[in-house]
């Protein structure tokens, strides 16, 4: 005990150096990691990191923190949580950190990793709320960002006045960011983005950028619990019926697995779909907190208008609007979305349930095929589910079941239980029906889509010698109809992974991590109708230590082997070190890698995650073979005032061409340069 805690006690008196973030930094690379398989490439994960970056900065006191914001923190488990709260209640707030280590299943590495973000300290900035004090004490934080690719890209090379499909704007990526805060109570965002390739200033983008999003904030203004005008996110129970935002999937922390549910947001990211834009409000009385919501919003769909009547027969989810294509369909139909979330919290027990509708202002309908004709058609959809979560001694009991008026019905169960601070387990049940349909759905599932799919998972997180880490799960699932590339029905598959880590100080963490897949899809011989066996496996080693004080190294090494059916199985290999620089008090930091990389196709790609300028992480699939490299350069000019730089480059060997379609570059190399510039005053 007396070894713990002067651990404890050293760690608090360096934590808030650069270096001593290490720990969090690479937990949120591996979060990201495990998501990016099924998100775009250029996806603003704004959302995820944005309240850390916000509580590193101020603090959370642990003595008036909500589940919501304990949630935020992403290290503590709903037990974890659970136990906190109890502990304050019993025995008073906290006077001292120390006394974390005193709670139940609160070990040493969890407190080492909340201790950046977390305070006891009473608000010592806290204000009146006038208009007076909110000008002069709130706090403001903006964000300019630009991007281009140097080489010439086939969509912009051809003429704008050509028949041929190409890009209608220049090759820029520009996104504005503004912030308002006054104490947490009061927010506004403003945000305003352009990818490369949409117009700036011309045509359908006479305004200037092509996407903007805006929202003003209130928060415990009595019994008005939020208020959000303008663009905002909602997130209840687990994600089955209502859960718009970033979700976690499958992942290394089996903690990870019941949803966050914050209930009512302001929307603070720039990707472009999976929002509501309108006004939203949560009532709060007691323990009874009721959210009615209504938006009305334009979207893009490709609206066939010369059918009498006229239909949707695609609704778009990429947000580009590139060609003119993609600009006939931008804001091509309005949606409205209306309802109410009524949910019930008393202390370890909450419960809800929500109800909305979701109309179109033109009919959806589907070209038939045998896998899709469960999809949603029509111009109305109506959804109603109900969810819980409660907490008994050293158990958490969670799940939801919806149910789509005119569909079918589904329902995720699951129990997550810790036999001591050192031992988690987490069992799952899931049951989507064929006909289940929901627009905003984010549930657990081996697809991106919470449907047609019936499966069990089970995850364990085991610490031993305290530094030692071994985490694993397995997924056993199967899809009762057909599904995209697969012709018949009852396919099934299952899930692998096991992850062994070692982190003696905060600085060095080192992890071997292998995962396996199996699932069925068609042949490729389209003359024998039936499923081949397709298996996925991937190791990895990932090393990251330090040099001295101000510099630490990373390297990674994986192999990907990729087979389906018979022929024989192809391999991905990749190869990184990093370079990271962090003194303590000078202005300049930075990173730098290179990587090697080969594989045989598409199919035996390898991800890499890649640091970024602040706010963005970039994860790409590398294929083919070559060399990959980056370099970031961070520069404080003076206090509130910090600027970016970023060059990324790909060379590729025996390649004549780089990409495809109007992204097409002649050559072998690809680069990319991105600046940014960040105020806060």
């Amino acid at each position: 005990m007396q070894y713990k805690c002067l651990l404890l006690v050293i760690f608090m008196l360096v934590t808030k150096l650069v270096a001593a973030q290490t720990a969090q930094e690479r937990e949120i690379e591996t979060i990201i990691e495990a998501a990016a398989e099924n998100l775009p490439d250029d996806y603003d994960y704004s959302e995820l990191i944005g309240q850390l970056n916000n509580y590193r900065q101020h603090p959370l006191n642990l003595n008036k923190a909500t589940t919501t914001q304990l949630q935020d923190l992403l290290f503590l488990s709903a037990l974890q949580i659970t136990a906190l709260q109890e502990h304050i209640r019993n025995n008073g707030k906290l006077v001292d950190l120390l006394e974390l280590q005193s709670i139940d299943l609160f070990d040493l590495q969890t407190i080492q990793k909340l201790l950046p973000f977390v305070t006891i300290s009473a608000d010592l900035d806290f204000n009146l709320i006038s208009l007076k004090n909110v000008f002069k004490y709130g706090k403001h934080d903006f964000i300019f960002r630009y991007g281009e690719v140097l080489q010439d890209q086939k969509g912009f090379v051809i003429a704008k006045d050509s028949k041929l499909s190409h890009y209608t704007g220049n090759n820029q990526k520009l996104l504005g960011r503004y912030r308002f805060d006054f104490q947490n109570r009061i927010q506004f965002n403003f945000n305003m983005e352009k990818d490369a390739g949409e117009p700036f200033f011309a045509g359908k983008n006479s305004i200037g950028f092509d996407f903007y999003s805006a929202s003003l904030a209130f928060k415990n203004f009595g019994l008005i619990n939020k208020l959000v005008i303008g663009d905002y996110s909602l997130q209840f129970g687990q994600g089955l019926s209502l859960y718009t935002g970033f979700s976690f999937g499958k992942n290394a922390d089996a903690t990870l697995v019941p949803k966050v549910a914050r209930g009512l947001t302001p929307y603070s990211s720039t990707n472009e779909i999976n929002y509501f834009r309108g006004v939203a409000t949560t009532l709060k009385f007691r323990s009874v907190e009721f959210t009615p919501f209504v938006s009305y919003q334009p979207i893009d769909a490709t609206v066939q208008t010369k059918a009498n009547p006229e239909y949707i027969s695609s609704l778009g989810t990429t947000g580009y609007h590139r060609t003119l294509t993609e600009l006939t369909n931008k804001n091509a139909a309005d949606q409205l979305t209306y309802g109410f979330n009524l949910n019930y919290n008393k202390r370890n027990f909450k419960t809800g349930i929500t109800t909305y509708s979701t109309q179109f202002e033109y009919p959806i309908r589907r070209r038939a095929n045998s896998y899709n004709q469960y999809d949603f058609v029509g111009k109305e959809l109506d959804n109603l589910s109900f969810y819980y979560d409660y907490s008994y001694h050293n158990f958490y009991f969670f799940g939801e079941t919806a149910k789509s008026l005119g569909g079918g019905a589904a329902t995720v169960n699951g129990v997550l239980t810790s036999f001591s601070s050192n031992i988690s387990l987490v069992l799952l049940y899931r049951n989507y029906n064929k006909s289940y349909r929901s627009f905003y759905n984010e549930a657990f599932s081996e697809t991106t889509n919470a449907v047609n799919e019936q499966g069990y998972y089970g995850g364990l997180n085991w610490k031993f010698l305290q530094r030692w880490n071994f985490s694993a799960y397995a997924d056993f699932f199967k899809f009762p109809w057909l599904k995209y590339q697969v012709s018949q029905p009852n396919s099934k598959g299952y899930e692998l992974l096991g992850r062994l880590t070692y982190a003696p100080t905060q600085r060095f963490v080192a992890y071997l991590n292998y995962r396996f897949k199996q699932k069925q899809q068609n042949n490729d011989n389209a003359k024998i109708k039936m499923l081949d066996e397709v298996s996925y496996q991937d190791w990895r080693l990932d090393i990251a230590y330090p040099i001295n004080k101000n510099i630490s190294l990373r390297n990674r090494a994986e192999v990907v082997k990729y087979q389906k059916g018979l022929p024989a199985a192809e391999y991905g290999l990749m190869l990184y070190q990093d370079l990271l620089y962090r003194p303590k008090a000078t202005r300049i930091s930075g990173n730098c890698r290179l990587a090697w990389f080969k594989t045989a196709s598409y199919d035996s790609r390898v991800y890499s995650f890649e640091n970024d300028v602040l706010y963005s992480y970039t994860i790409l699939p590398l294929q083919h073979t070559g060399f990959r490299t980056y370099a970031n350069l961070q520069y404080t000019f003076k206090k509130g005032l910090d600027f970016w730089f970023r060059y990324s480059a790909y060379l590729y060997r025996g390649e004549k061409t780089v990409g495809s379609g109007l992204d097409e570059i002649q050559g072998n190399k690809k680069s990319e340069v991105r600046l940014q510039m960040r105020y806060r005053f």
